[in-house]
């Protein structure tokens, strides 16, 4: 029984989609003109453990560990990276239920009872990394590429939410994995990004990237 409030529920949702949209655009085909899905399984893959990413996606050249905090999505933060973004309450956990199952877990941090919010994701589901991101990239309505301490990225989603104040940045941490860093808030488009992008910098940072 989910036990988070009605804001943060709000923050998952918008999460839920972007984590399952490049899920989706990566898992699919065609059969007599109809889109059908395939298991994750069954897609067809571009590159594999220790090469380098396809699609025109840059490699990971230092890939991070993500282990203990792919169980622990909310460790990916600490408090100090929490208290410099101005977050003080902690974090709630996604790590079963259909979108964490089939995307991957992550974790929403409540930043006022007004509804502003910041999420770390592992997208677990794209067994490709950001190279599913950049096959599915005319999906997006935005597709931004960027690099966060030396990590290649893209600030991108399939609905442009930022005057909104609500920004995604997807993160290659490996060649097979990126994690997604939100803001959802009342901050204009170009606040919500540089959010989104402090967000993934102290995730990368507390997986001992960067710096």
């Amino acid at each position: 029984m989910s036990t988070e409030p009605p804001t943060i529920r709000l923050a998952i949702s918008a999460a839920v989609m972007l984590l399952a949209g490049p899920l989706v655009a990566a898992c699919t085909t065609t059969a007599g003109g109809t889109p059908t899905s395939v298991t994750t399984s069954d897609a067809p893959t571009s590159a594999t453990s220790g090469e380098a990413p396809g699609e025109g996606a840059p490699p990971v050249e230092n890939p991070l560990d993500a282990g203990i905090f792919i169980e622990q999505p909310c460790t990916t933060l600490t408090q100090d990276q929490l208290s410099t973004l101005g977050v003080s309450r902690p974090g709630v956990p996604t790590t079963s239920g259909a979108v964490a199952e089939r995307a991957g877990p992550y974790c929403t941090w409540l930043i006022s009872e007004q509804g502003g919010a910041i999420g770390i994701g592992f997208i677990t589901g794209n067994k490709n990394g950001l190279s599913d991101n950049y096959r599915a990239r005319e999906e997006f309505a935005y597709f931004e590429p960027t690099t966060v301490e030396g990590y290649p990225a893209v600030f991108s989603d399939r609905s442009d939410l930022r005057d909104s104040g609500s920004c995604s940045l997807f993160v290659g941490i490996a060649d097979t994995l990126t994690i997604l860093a939100t803001e959802t808030g009342q901050l204009d488009a170009q606040g919500a990004c540089d959010r989104a992008k402090q967000v993934a910098a102290a995730a990368v940072t507390t997986m001992g990237g960067g710096g």
